[in-house]
């Protein structure tokens, strides 16, 4: 009785109000005196919710505002409607809020060039998000400025340009805007030398340092602004740049390159100063056929390390002569040419067909008549008796399905080239097939004998491959799922990586092609099935993950994660509940005007009234990360200042000069950082409450030659090869030890004196060390799917042993004798702690780097924090504990340590303990020493630099290496409490204006987010372990000058000269690529257009061809198809096999540009794919390549 006045009061105030921040869905156990109690669309009453008698209290429904759309009708404009809830045809015209339908308007000139883009109340408050795009005088983009939010939410063009975007930023109008920085320059300066050519002399960013100054050469390291890219362009002189010429046993570079024969171009950073001369600064060269010949980075005035590349006579990439190799002379197989230099050889057909990284053994690729790679051989593989080889089978489709390994008794690469192409007969195809009724691959195709399977996917039916149990067991689960899976991955088998047991996966898929189930089995012997729910717009609503230790054990442990989105499709909210316990909301989060995160709120049991704590985040004018901030870990990241102060060691490329950090709501401790000229951190000294020191010394290479800790015995690195190689040979000083290595690379005895020996990825399948003195013998052993995903490690130390189990984010613990249980369960925020049962939240707290630095759990109260860890770190990893606790191992850029792989010698101390190493999941990391001890699978993307080295020696910065180009990369991240294996095909590129009247910055914007954002919202997921997607990113340039030899290149012609396939109709081409090459042309025409016919020629670039007229296929919403109707991505099996290629190097090949030799005109009005435009060509003008073939 006592509730009835508030309950008629409650019920009479559900109002419809306009507003926005609030959560969609509210559910409340308990009463926090709050008078007003709000959520967009619903508010549940939980049993336990009481209001006292003779409160007033207003529960208010609002909701998003109706959209206001009034496009500018006296400008030339695109609309583009994305509804993110269902509509019909016939229900276009009627009103909609704007959580239902976001706009977005492109607003043009009247020479077609883009000028303003207006995300129609797209702002966390439903203002319009504004960017500006303004042009000089020769129709070039010299600033490019940063986006702003505008009082009005219509989607109308915005007069005032410039000006609305620096009064928004406006630094005099006080203080900053709801956490937008503000700053007077809020854009980027571009200065082009005053040429025909437009190339560009300097590149400013957003923000007072770097604006351009009168003089480059006068600007100081203190100086309020210059601090500008600046690029200098020139040919060479004499004796400048040594000739490198193929031989017959390897190359000579004893002559050298007459003056003016190569392009010079200088770079020179943000941090360069006038009074560093040549110091910082990089000087590349470039033949007339664009081939880069020397790359000489400057780490001094007078000291410089150069990287040359040998060509043969073919222009193919025979050596690459990095900065450790000193002689001017290259011998196959010696030891200097084994431990330093990169070599490739290619067969008859310019495919790589061997290829030699430094201090590994000769790598032989094999392949099939459709130029795919079908076999490979590394080092290790060959030294085996039988010989072993690595195999790849494919469809009709070029889809991969299977991989494995066999046994094979070529004695060289051709030997089994020659048996590859003797196989392609006619009657012997080189694709495999799989009958309706059949449950495995029909193994036609070479290799056929002695194979070992690790990988086996399924495609287009659930037809016979699941077998009697499995067909009962991984059966959709409370779903409708669609039957109309052509062309999409059902399933896949993996082996564990001793080639025995497998594990099935079946996908499920709805109606339009997503993922709703996966239902797989596990290493222990059970299931897990994952179910996803989706909005009409594509995020996932909900996940529940289903898991059982076997197949007989009831009820499963159950995980189920429901996201929250506000109304253009930003996270606000994910909740998560744990079989029967209560739902809480994990996190909250909130952002500024422009959409930067400001605010994550974390772990609330009242519905969002409270929670238990809260991060701050706050970027300077770049978008760098500048602090974040909770009462329990609070860090502040400065470049060039500290608040007003410019510091003396002020950093303007994005290097960090200071890191002030505290376990608590202030900072107490600071790290002050320095670097030498080449960004290889030489020094990491911290003060105040926490003291630390590390300091560091490389060779040529960037292998760390000495090392010291807190002013500790130095650390004294030696080399194998009298210090001519990257193979550490062992340690002296503070640290002791020896190490041995494989062909392959793979450290086989490290400084601790363990042995390691590793699979068929070169992941170590099992460490050892026996007893010394009172040292208990140690074993570990890891097994792994035949992926790389690791399933299992087993640690015997003395008599205990210990087993760790990894399912999909679940891990299972086994001590002894002891039953094995389920110890922790990975989540976005953290993990959960199981005891007896009972599951608590346990939240990470993290750097700008993901390091651990704080778990926090609740205490004996909702809002109770107990902090259970606090962790520092040295610059290079090594950890300093301040409090430990818990059962959290996961530390240094949130990878797991191997306690158990510890130890070694060392002369540093009683109070100094050796760690284990980490493992990042495709090697280890020693963060005693600052080293990985396998070779980098990456490591011809950064030749000039050791294979062992770690995050490019910037690890203040790098959580490892980024690439360039196209490559590609494999993470694993536990999202949800499931583990996802995220294989990512990366591509970088610029688009070049050649012609009449264009500027084409939004077609660049518009290609990269097509590739990135669309494609990757369309993931080819074959299930909740594996996803394939696309990272591109294209920029605008205005000149050849600007392309990297590395960059794919996108050019824009008045007209394509070029036949289309006569086998889809022919007729003229309006675009034209090379398959698998870096150089693709579209015609100029419409904004549509140009973006249509650009992510179909880039298509073909990574590899993908046109389907055959008569397949099912060649359908409209089909890229690769001509008749397509503006397809929106690329299927599933196509990201899959662009992946495919790139890692196999089947893409990312030949030339971008090429160098004329004579003057003359072109004319050719012959429709051709060879020279697929017209253009005056003059001697010694650099072009964009000539040469695509398919368009």
């Amino acid at each position: 009785m006592e509730m009835k006045r508030p309950l008629t009061i409650i019920y009479f105030l559900l109002l419809a109000v306009l507003g926005h921040g609030q959560p969609s869905h509210l559910e409340l156990h308990a009463y926090n005196d709050e008078p007003v109690i709000q959520a967009l669309d619903s508010i549940v009453l939980k049993p336990g919710f009481h209001i006292p008698s003779g409160r007033n209290v207003l529960l208010s429904i609002q909701q998003h505002p109706n959209i206001s759309s009034s496009p500018s009708s006296n400008q030339n404009y695109i609309l583009t409607r994305t509804f993110r809830r269902e509509v019909k045809t016939g229900q276009l015209g009627q009103a909609r809020h704007i959580g239902e339908e976001n706009q977005t308007v492109q607003y043009f000139d009247g020479l077609g060039r883009p000028v303003q883009a207006v995300g129609l109340m797209a702002s966390p408050k439903y203002k319009d998000i504004v960017q500006h795009i303004e042009y000089d005088g020769f129709g070039r983009e010299s600033h490019k400025y940063l986006p702003y939010v505008h009082s009005t939410g219509n989607g109308s063009y915005k007069t005032g340009g410039s000006g609305n975007v620096t009064t928004y930023y406006n630094k005099s109008s006080g203080s900053d805007i709801a956490g937008v920085v503000r700053t007077p320059a809020p854009y980027a300066v571009t200065v082009f030398e005053n040429s025909p050519l437009n190339r560009v002399k300097e590149q400013g960013a957003p923000g007072e340092a770097w604006q351009p100054a009168v003089s480059r050469d006068n600007v100081t390291r203190t100086s309020a602004g210059g601090h500008t890219v600046a690029v200098e362009y020139g040919t060479n002189v004499a004796d400048e740049v040594p000739l490198w010429t193929v031989t017959g046993t390897g190359a000579t570079g004893t002559g050298s390159y007459a003056a003016g024969r190569l392009y010079k171009t200088v770079t020179r950073d943000e941090n360069w100063v006038h009074g560093e001369g040549k110091g910082g600064t990089v000087e590349e060269f470039r033949d007339f056929e664009d081939r880069v010949v020397l790359k000489r980075v400057w780490e001094s005035n007078t000291r410089s390390l150069s990287t040359h590349y040998v060509y043969d006579d073919f222009g193919d990439l025979r050596y690459v002569v990095p900065p450790g190799y000193t002689a001017r002379t290259v011998t196959d197989n010696n030891t200097d040419f084994n431990e330093l230099v990169y070599a490739y050889r290619y067969d008859g057909r310019r495919r790589l067909a061997e290829k030699k990284v430094p201090g590994k053994g000769w790598e032989w690729i094999v392949y099939n008549r459709n130029d795919l790679p079908i076999m490979t051989q590394d080092a290790l593989q060959r030294t085996k008796n039988p010989k072993e080889w690595s195999y790849t089978k494919y469809d009709a489709f070029g889809r991969v399905v299977q991989t494995g390994t066999l046994t094979a008794a070529h004695a060289t690469q051709l030997a089994a080239q020659t048996a590859a192409d003797n196989h392609a007969t006619a009657s012997n195809r080189h694709w495999e097939s799989r009958g309706v009724n059949a449950s495995q691959y029909s193994n036609v195709s070479f290799p056929k004998d002695n194979l070992t399977r690790l990988t086996v996917n399924y495609y287009d039916n659930y037809n016979k491959f699941m077998g009697s149990v499995d067909t009962v067991q991984l059966a959709p689960r409370a779903i409708s799922r669609s039957t109309k899976v052509h062309s999409l991955l059902t399933g896949s088998r993996v082996y564990t990586d001793s080639g025995t047991d497998s594990l099935l996966t079946v996908y499920y898929y709805d109606e339009r092609g997503r993922i709703i189930q996966t239902a797989s089995r596990n290493l222990l012997g059970g299931k897990d099935i994952v179910t996803n729910t989706y909005l009409f717009s594509g995020e996932v609503e909900t996940s529940k993950h289903e898991h059982w230790a076997s197949l007989t054990t009831q009820p499963a442990t159950t995980i189920l994660t429901a996201n929250k989105y506000d109304h253009v499709g930003r996270l606000v909210e994910t909740k998560k509940k744990v079989n029967s316990q209560p739902e809480v909301i994990q996190s909250r989060l909130s952002y500024n005007e422009i959409g930067q995160l400001t605010e994550k709120k974390l772990h609330s049991e009242s519905g969002g009234t409270s929670f238990l704590t809260t991060v701050g985040y706050a970027y300077n004018e770049r978008g760098w990360q500048s602090r974040a901030g909770s009462p329990q870990f609070t860090y502040q990241l400065n470049y060039h200042k500290n608040g007003n102060t410019v510091l003396s060691n002020a950093q303007y490329n994005g290097n960090i000069a200071q890191q002030q950090w505290g376990h608590g709501p202030t900072t107490n401790s600071t790290f002050t950082y320095s670097y030498d000229r080449l960004n290889r951190l030489t020094n990491g000294t911290s003060s105040g409450g926490t003291v630390m020191i590390e300091a560091l010394t490389y060779d040529d290479m960037g292998n760390i030659r000495t090392l010291r800790r807190d002013n500790g015995t130095v650390i004294t690195y030696s080399y194998n090869n009298s210090q001519k190689s990257n193979r550490l040979a062992g340690l002296s000083g503070g640290l002791s030890g020896s190490f041995t290595y494989d062909l392959n690379g793979n450290a086989t005895k490290d400084r601790t004196g363990m042995n390691f020996a590793y699979n068929h990825l070169n992941l170590p399948r099992r460490v050892s060390k026996a007893a010394v003195g009172t040292a208990p013998a140690v074993t570990v052993s890891y097994l792994y799917d035949a992926a790389g995903k690791k399933l299992r490690r087993t640690a015997t130390v003395g008599t205990t042993t210990t087993q760790q189990d990894y399912i999909g984010g679940i891990e299972y613990r086994k001590t002894g004798t002891a039953a094995s249980v389920i110890e922790r369960i990975s989540t976005e925020e953290g993990y959960l702690q199981n005891s007896g049962g009972t599951y608590a939240y346990h939240y990470h707290l993290t750097d700008h780097l993901g390091n651990v630095r704080t778990v926090l759990k609740r205490g004996t109260g909702a809002t109770t924090v107990e902090v259970v860890q606090r962790q520092d770190y040295y610059p290079f990893g090594k950890t300093k504990a301040i409090v430990t606790g818990g059962i959290n191992r996961y530390l240094y850029n949130g990878k797991e340590m191997q306690a158990d792989l510890n130890g070694g010698t060392h002369a540093l101390g009683s109070s100094y303990v050796l760690e284990g190493q980490l493992d990042y999941g495709a090697r280890f990391y020693d963060a005693e020493i600052g080293r990985w001890n396998v070779v980098d699978r990456f490591a011809e993307k950064y030749s000039s630099l050791s294979p062992y080295q770690y995050g490019e020696l910037n690890p203040i910065v790098n959580v490892d290496i980024n690439g360039d180009s196209t490559w590609t990369t494999t993470t694993t991240s536990e999202v949800g409490g499931r583990v996802t294996n995220t294989y990512t095909t990366h591509i970088r590129g610029k688009v070049l204006n050649m012609a009449n009247d264009k500027n084409l910055t939004g077609l660049a914007n518009s290609i990269s987010k097509r590739l990135s954002g669309e494609s990757s919202s369309k993931t080819f997921s074959d299930g909740s372990n594996n996803v394939y997607k696309i990272d591109a990113e294209y920029t605008f340039v205005n000149s050849m000058d600007q392309v990297d030899a590395s960059d794919h290149l996108l050019v824009v012609v008045n007209e394509v000269l070029g036949e289309a396939d006569s086998r889809l109709g022919g007729g003229p081409a309006g675009g034209i690529a090379q398959i698998g090459g870096k150089v693709a042309y579209v015609e100029s025409g419409s904004f549509l257009n140009m973006k249509e016919t650009a992510f179909h020629e880039i298509g073909h670039n990574l590899g993908l061809r046109h389907p055959e007229k008569n397949s099912a296929e060649n359908n409209p919403t089909n890229p690769m198809a001509y008749k397509r109707n503006n397809a929106p991505h690329f299927s599933r099996h196509q990201l899959s096999n662009i992946f495919s290629y790139s890692k196999s190097g089947f893409s990312n090949r030949g030339k971008n540009s090429a160098i004329i030799i004579n003057n003359r005109q072109r004319t050719n009005t012959r429709s051709t794919n060879e020279s697929p435009y017209r253009g005056i060509r003059t001697r010694g003008l650099k072009i964009p390549y000539p040469k695509p073939n398919i368009p």
